[in-house]
């Protein structure tokens, strides 16, 4: 009996054996006709399957390179790779494939935050670099030309991305300062709107078209002497309307009353009636400029340099008529705010790509500051405390040449 229960053991491990030498056969012939080169012998090619063959019930993580795809099975044969690292290899494989499951809502708002804060930091790497680049290209080729006279800009030499500009996101983070007492609908950051305001202005002589006034105009610069109104910001407003005339041809008015003598907390009020009485004896004025130099802390330095040049960096202003706490200002309207704003995003957006670097960011602020009289309305902080008289006189130069292609239309060529 058990003699019997033996040689049928070993029966079955006879034909166990047998099928597996018949499998490794037939694979071995497949390999031949298939996988090997037309030109190699048949014992080669027996040599190879039957090498191949023992690969494959030894380690099954062992992998033999032919260089062949068949039936979606890549073979490759890592030689001098222990083990682990076999293992190691088909271990990340799997854990890709784990990374197509469904994320949780937890890990969707962490990637998209992540998200977010990294395209942040490669748009403002990216504005950085371009601006660097721009301001170094312009000022190699101010040397090159090495006249001390200031040349306009004839082409930009910086631009943003299409994509950049038709998300009012973007233009809010990267073109405005937001005081914390009031906030901007994203409606009014459209990129459209902002560009579609028909700023042109067709040029005539004849008659005044641009005032330029000074609500503070006791405003001075470091170095500036003291009482000397031709060194404060009423003298450098005179020097931006010089380059109008001069340059570019404009009929300009510099009103020169003073309004924030006895104090600055009613200067906006006080000139009120100074500028209602300007613009009833000149109807014609299109553009007023309310000129202003700004004050920052001690130790801030408004500078940049422009064709070899120390230039003030300057800032447009707006106000909202809107504030947090009281909301939309019914004592104070303002039926321009959308205009003012388009205005000065495209003044600043002539100053980013024809002057990188030369403008900060457009200030929002909840009151209205005289910008209610004209669509086409600007207030400037041209520098600060801590800029000398020069680079405020400089910086009139790339001034007055943005306002001339803004008001020739030559901006959105």
């Amino acid at each position: 009996m058990n003699r019997n229960h033996k040689i049928r053991k070993q029966g079955i491990w006879i034909v166990i054996f047998l099928l597996i030498l018949t499998h490794l056969m037939m694979r071995a012939i497949y390999d031949i006709e298939n996988n090997m080169e037309n030109n190699a012998s048949f014992a080669e090619k027996l040599y190879s399957a039957s090498f191949r063959q023992g690969i494959r019930l030894s380690n099954p993580y062992l992998l033999y390179v032919n260089g062949s795809e068949q039936n979606g099975l890549h073979y490759q044969f890592l030689k001098g790779m222990p083990l682990e690292m076999c293992l190691f290899q088909d271990a990340e494989e799997e854990n890709q494939i784990t990374e197509y499951r469904q994320p949780s809502v937890i890990e969707q708002m962490a990637a998209a935050e992540n998200s977010l804060a990294y395209q942040n930091q490669q748009e403002n790497t990216i504005e950085t670099e371009i601006r660097e680049e721009a301001i170094a290209n312009e000022n190699s080729l101010a040397s090159e030309m090495n006249t001390g006279d200031f040349v306009p800009v004839q082409a930009p030499v910086a631009r943003y991305a299409a994509q950049q500009l038709t998300d009012p996101a973007f233009i809010k983070r990267s073109f405005y300062a937001v005081d914390p007492t009031t906030q901007i609908r994203s409606d009014q950051l459209q990129y459209n709107t902002l560009m579609g305001f028909d700023a042109a202005m067709k040029q005539d002589n004849s008659k005044v078209q641009i005032l330029v006034y000074h609500t503070h105009s006791q405003e001075a610069y470091i170095d500036s002497a003291a009482g000397d109104s031709s060194e404060s910001i009423v003298g450098v407003g005179e020097h931006l309307c010089d380059i109008l005339r001069t340059k570019y041809g404009f009929n300009v008015l510099h009103h020169t009353g003073e309004y924030d003598v006895e104090s600055r907390d009613y200067a906006y009020s006080n000139a009120m009636a100074g500028l209602d009485k300007v613009l009833a004896e000149n109807p014609s004025i299109e553009v007023m400029i309310d000129l202003h130099r700004d004050q920052t802390n001690a130790d801030t330095k408004l500078v940049t340099t422009i064709q070899d040049r120390p230039t003030a960096r300057f800032m447009f202003f707006n106000g909202l008529c809107y504030t947090n706490s009281l909301g939309t200002l019914e004592n104070l309207p303002n039926p321009y705010v959308q205009d003012n704003l388009s205005f000065a995003f495209q003044m600043h957006l002539a100053a980013e790509e024809y002057y990188p670097g030369l403008t900060r960011r457009i200030y929002l602020k909840g009151y209205r500051y005289n910008l209610h009289f004209r669509p086409k309305s600007l207030l400037i902080e041209l520098g600060s405390q801590t800029n000398t008289l020069e680079e405020a006189m400089n910086a009139c130069d790339p001034l007055a040449h943005i306002l001339a292609m803004v008001l020739n239309g030559q901006n959105k060529e």
